[in-house]
């Protein structure tokens, strides 16, 4: 399969008080390898306001997930519900970078993939 640039946003269950969004893109180099990013955006308040938002790379063993993700158009339900653990994560003053980087990192990981998708076996 070769690569096709992607970009999408997506939406976690968002209220008046809180939303936690995500985007997810995927670009390719000249030998059609692919690079995906997430970008995390956590924003609470009323009216909403961020209170985190970052970036990262999806480690690639993680691609066939964020390939998953993507056709769906939409976060599973245990992605959703990690996405919630990455939010608290994401907004306690003593988690480091790392530690809210592995915890948006696992919004991907935990896709629950389908025997026979493309790359997932």
């Amino acid at each position: 399969m070769s690569c096709r640039p992607i970009h999408l946003s997506l939406e976690v269950n968002p209220s008046a008080t809180e939303k936690i969004a995500f985007t997810l893109d995927c670009t390719c180099d000249a030998n059609d390898e692919a690079t995906w990013k997430m970008t995390f955006d956590l924003q609470e308040g009323k009216p909403l306001a961020t209170v985190v938002k970052f970036s990262l790379e999806i480690d690639p063993v993680n691609h066939p997930q964020a390939q998953a993700t993507a056709d769906a158009g939409s976060l599973d339900a245990v992605q959703q519900a990690q996405a919630r653990v990455a939010g608290a994560v994401a907004k306690n003053p003593q988690a480091t970078q790392h530690d809210k980087h592995s915890a948006a990192q696992k919004v991907i990981a935990v896709r629950q993939m389908t025997r026979g998708v493309t790359g997932a076996e």
